[in-house]
Order: structure tokens, then sequence, then C-alpha cells
């Protein structure tokens, strides 16, 4: 799935966002509209990932350094 191309949430079909300058807000398969951000979208994905990763190593640093030997 390109930049250009959207893929409806009902039909899975795929849409071109735009059609000669023309913007696209509705599905030409089923007629419902595009979503504005996938739910499924990898780049959400890996950001929530990096995000919990990073608050997940300050715990382990913080609790190696407060806890007592």
């Amino acid at each position: 799935m390109s930049e250009k191309n959207k893929k409806c949430l009902y039909c899975q079909g795929e849409t071109e966002v735009k059609t000669n300058g023309v913007n696209n807000n509705t599905c030409k398969h089923c007629g419902m509209a595009l979503p504005i951000k996938h739910p499924q979208n990898k780049r959400s994905k890996i950001s929530f990932f990096i995000k919990v990763f990073w608050l997940i190593a300050i715990f382990c640093v913080f609790m190696i350094i407060y806890l007592p030997r």
C-alpha cells in the first residue's frame, strides 16, 4: 500500500486518494468513507513499540540504581 492508495476498513479494497487532482474521501468499491489513519498502520505500531521499549528500559535502569544490593 503506497501513500497514494488507502485501504478501506470495510471491504479491504485499495482506492487512490487523488485522481485527476481531486481528493477521494470514499471507497470506490463500497462507498464508505476512507480512514484518515488506518488502525493497522505499520508506522504507528513501530512508534508505539519504541515508546514502550524506552519506558521499560528507563524503568529497569531506575530500579537497578534504586533497589539496594
